[in-house]
């Protein structure tokens, strides 16, 4: 059964509670209670990310992670962390593309105070212009520390490269210009016009009840005069777009041993159709030891200690990558071996050997994926604030069951097909260049 998630539901599903409240404020709460369960993790969420920034303010989302723990008019931010830690819990947050959190995990007892700490932290965040600065050189550090591994600088030019001018291939953490641009005042504007009633989403999960989680959510925003009745902000819309043709090749020098390729192609969006047959496929190109990416490129040729491929799907639009770290001088062979892997199944298809061994790979991975608080809680939030939709672990299985091997294939063709790019990154690239 597909549930749609656009009124207050409750509902069993896997020997849990799953409940979804909306509050006249607009604010939507939702829990998964599992019985036994010694742990609750619980997160307040907007569906606002790094895409919907605009040019005076480029940032600013992460931005506002780092400050919301840097204090409110009730606590510092030596209070915030103590609090945590006087129960052993732990609190962090992720800024994303299209959305942004605020989570903890605490024992069940310690669910009051968590919930007290992080809707505290939401609603009445000071952005002290002391603080401000602290973090802007905190946050220049850690784009520095970024710049320091090949890795991520891989990556970071490969999402631009793929997705040029567009919100989805900037870098989430913003550039160090954008960083030391931005004023403290846009960042605090961009704080009151995403925080609000309608955009939050409250998430939890484990040994909980959905009454006394919703009396406290209600109380504390009654306190600090979050009430005025209102609906709650639509979802994005999900749709292809159409995105700019991508940086054919982009290669960066830098002072490393290894060259960081990625190899890859404009894909589709997070609710395409065809996202089953994906995960099948990309489980069989590059999803884990077994895969034929590592067993060619590592295993059999040994030219990679790290090679894999991913999907990264959005609301309008995605892309498909595959990634390995290898001496320069094997580098332009590794680029050879990950497109003729991709090649191989769009021309030929997968063995019912590969087929199988993806299914009992997804199906256990699922399993083990869902076996803890924070990843039901990150599921409830994937659900609110992304497809509206909440499908239960073999419900989904079941999704993936039906795909067929001829549809793996044509997933295949249809990425191998659209547009491409190749990034490296290293200090010796000869090969590469001679190909540009």
């Amino acid at each position: 059964m597909e549930l749609k998630l656009d009124s207050s539901v409750e509902f069993t599903a896997e020997a849990s509670r799953i409940s979804r409240t909306l509050l006249p404020s607009g604010v939507r709460i939702l829990s998964e209670e599992v019985p036994s369960a010694p742990s609750v993790a619980i997160a307040a969420s907007v569906g606002v990310g790094s895409r919907d920034e605009t040019d005076d303010h480029l940032g600013s989302t992460h931005f506002l992670e780092h400050l919301l723990f840097k204090g409110t008019a009730r606590r510092s931010a030596r209070d915030i962390s103590v609090a945590f830690d006087s129960v052993g819990g732990s609190s962090n947050a992720a800024t994303a593309k299209e959305y942004t959190s605020y989570y903890a995990r605490v024992q069940n007892a310690a669910m009051p105070l968590a919930l007290d700490v992080i809707l505290d932290m939401f609603t009445s965040a000071k952005l002290d212009p002391a603080d401000f600065e602290t973090e802007r050189t905190v946050i220049l550090e850690e784009l520095a520390m970024n710049e320091d591994d090949p890795e991520d600088v891989a990556h970071e030019a490969f999402a631009d490269a793929l997705m040029p001018n567009t919100s989805l291939g900037r870098p989430i953490g913003g550039s160090p210009e954008s960083i030391k641009a931005v004023t403290r005042d846009r960042v605090f504007e961009h704080y009151l016009e995403n925080y609000s009633p309608s955009s939050l989403v409250i998430t939890a999960a484990g040994g909980l009840k959905h009454e006394e989680l919703v009396e406290l959510v209600s109380k504390q925003l009654a306190e600090v005069g979050w009430t005025a009745n209102a609906a709650p902000m639509p979802r994005r819309q999900h749709g292809a777009a159409r995105i700019p043709s991508p940086e054919p090749m982009r290669l960066i020098k830098k002072d490393v041993q290894q060259a960081n390729v990625l190899l890859g192609h404009q894909s589709f969006h997070a609710m395409d159709d065809q996202r089953y047959a994906l995960g099948i496929m990309n489980t069989i190109l590059g999803g884990g030891m077994s895969s034929r990416l590592y067993q060619e490129i590592r295993e059999d040729r040994g030219l990679a200690y790290s090679t894999y491929s991913y999907q990264h799907g959005y609301s309008d639009a995605g892309f498909f990558g595959m990634y390995a770290g290898c001496n320069p001088e094997n580098a332009a062979l590794v680029v050879d071996l990950m497109r003729q892997g991709l090649d191989g199944i769009a021309q030929s298809g997968v063995t019912d050997h590969e087929f199988e061994l993806a299914l009992g790979n997804i199906t256990g991975g699922l399993a083990l994926r869902f076996e803890g608080t924070l990843s039901r809680m990150n599921r409830l939030m994937g659900a609110e604030l992304g497809s509206g939709e909440w499908l239960s672990v073999e419900e989904v299985l079941e999704r993936f069951r039906a795909v067929t091997k001829e549809e793996v294939q044509q997933v295949a063709q249809r990425i191998s097909a659209m547009p491409q790019t190749l990034v490296a990154v290293g200090s010796a690239l000869d090969q590469l260049e001679k190909r540009a």
